[in-house]
């Protein structure tokens, strides 16, 4: 990476080169000892993390517009969190299967409390991938009891809910599917309604919610898919590179289709819940009831812990033995559960998400400005936003700059999570943040931007 000039702001310090040389060889021995998929992700090599900051261990200080891939909600290490952690480990249970526990009941009535009260049962996991298999099994158990072949989901293009077999079979990067072989089948894709790239050519949006999806389903019943074959359909509340929402318009069409041929509607929430968008769920802004929500990242802010939540006649189709997990309702994980949604509460996140959302809007409209044949539009809500990078010629995507910006910014002491070929700028920092850190990293955005594309 080369030197580094010296930064010293208030939230940001950067007295090395990146990577520092001992940094450097702990990222060398990982790339020894773990397979090559793992490196490559960052540069970093972090020693601490609070607040809406991270360290290294010599010296420099980023401001995190990550949450570590939109998990740390209530901010990294919060006190509050670890606390609860240190007290369960102090009650000398760690760990308890599918037994009984006060804290489980504990964890899964302070989830249930900030639910719509229409989803009345929870199911707690380890990983958003596990909380996605368990909805897809569901919506096929449920799709079993009104017919026999009724197991078909329908889920989006460029959509991401994880990486075992079934949840990245229905996820819509099929060029992350090769290495299958041979697909799980009943799944199909349909374009998501991303009205800044209307999959129909539309220049702009025209309340066309309800034709954008009728006009998807046709392609799949030309194709020999029947409506009435889906057992459910699943999409992201927005779209992770993107951070795209569907017009609400969208939504409501979707639920009615749903309920029309008795598919179950579910929203993968891993990074639209616990306060991300200003609410305490994403899919919340549509308007809409879902019929199964899958949870994962910010629900504890820290140790790895899921749930799938849905109504009791859905959740309670599998009989005892029929679905449970190695970890589920973790003693460790529920207290830091608990403490998570405490913190939220307590500590006014939602309202500050809320609140800084005109902000972001107002920056990120700046930055265009700025910017006119590279920063395109932008999408997001409370404080997940995507911001796309174009090629001032093509007006398409330009993964480049963005990868180019993104390394540029980690030099200048703000971390940015990575889209891959999505071309965009992801925008997700705790939601503790203040405003006047918020706006140093947008600051920082914009000077990376211009160093990139060449404007002093």
């Amino acid at each position: 990476m080369g030197d580094v000039a010296k930064i010293e702001t208030k939230h940001r310090r950067m007295v090395s080169e990146i990577p520092h040389p001992a940094s450097q060889a702990v990222i060398d021995e990982l790339s020894k000892l773990e397979p090559r998929s793992m490196a490559g992700f960052s540069s970093v090599v972090w020693n601490k993390a609070e607040g809406f900051q991270v360290w290294d261990g010599h010296g420099n200080q980023w401001l995190d517009f990550t949450s570590a891939i939109i998990l740390t909600n209530a901010g990294h290490s919060h006190p509050k969190i670890a606390q609860a952690i240190r007290d369960q480990l102090d009650t000398h249970l760690f760990y308890s299967y599918c037994n009984p526990t006060e804290i489980r009941l504990k964890t899964v009535k302070a989830i249930i409390e900030i639910l719509p009260p229409y989803l009345d049962k929870v199911f707690l996991l380890s990983t958003g991938t596990e909380a996605v298999e368990a909805a897809l099994k569901l919506s096929r158990m449920h799709g079993q009891t009104i017919a026999p072949g009724k197991i078909h989901i329908l889920s989006y293009y460029n959509s991401f809910h994880g990486r075992t077999m079934a949840a990245q079979t229905v996820g819509g990067f099929l060029d992350q599917q090769e290495w299958m072989g041979e697909k799980p089948g009943g799944f199909h894709h349909i374009p998501f309604p991303e009205c800044a790239f209307c999959p129909w050519g539309k220049p702009k949006y025209e309340n066309c919610g309800a034709e954008c999806l009728e006009r998807s389903l046709e392609q799949l019943r030309e194709q020999g898919v029947q409506d009435d074959l889906f057992a459910g359909v699943i999409t992201e509340t927005f779209q992770g590179p993107t951070v795209a929402f569907m017009p609400p318009d969208y939504a409501h069409a979707l639920r009615e289709w749903a309920n029309k041929h008795k598919a179950l509607l579910i929203f993968d929430e891993e990074q639209a819940a616990f306060g991300r968008t200003g609410r305490w769920f994403g899919f919340e802004h549509y308007g809409v009831e879902a019929d199964l929500i899958c949870l994962g990242k910010g629900i504890t802010s820290s140790l790895p812990m899921s749930a799938v939540a849905g109504r009791s006649a859905i959740l309670d189709l599998p009989e005892h033995g029929e679905m449970s997990s190695t970890h589920t309702g973790n003693p460790l994980c529920c207290a830091a559960t608990i403490a998570n949604i405490n913190t939220i509460q307590e500590d006014g996140l939602l309202a500050n998400a809320a609140a800084l959302e005109p902000v972001m809007q107002r920056s990120l409209e700046d930055l265009r400005e700025r910017f006119p044949g590279y920063a395109g539009g932008h999408n997001g809500k409370g404080l997940a936003w995507g911001v796309y990078i174009l090629d001032p010629v093509t007006r398409q995507l330009n993964p480049n700059v963005a990868q180019s910006v993104i390394t540029r910014c980690m030099e200048l002491g703000l971390l940015m999570l990575p889209t891959g070929a999505r071309g965009t700028l992801k925008i997700a920092p705790p939601l503790c943040i203040t405003e006047e850190a918020l706006l140093e990293g947008i600051e920082v955005i914009e000077q990376a931007l211009a160093e990139c594309i060449g404007e002093s």
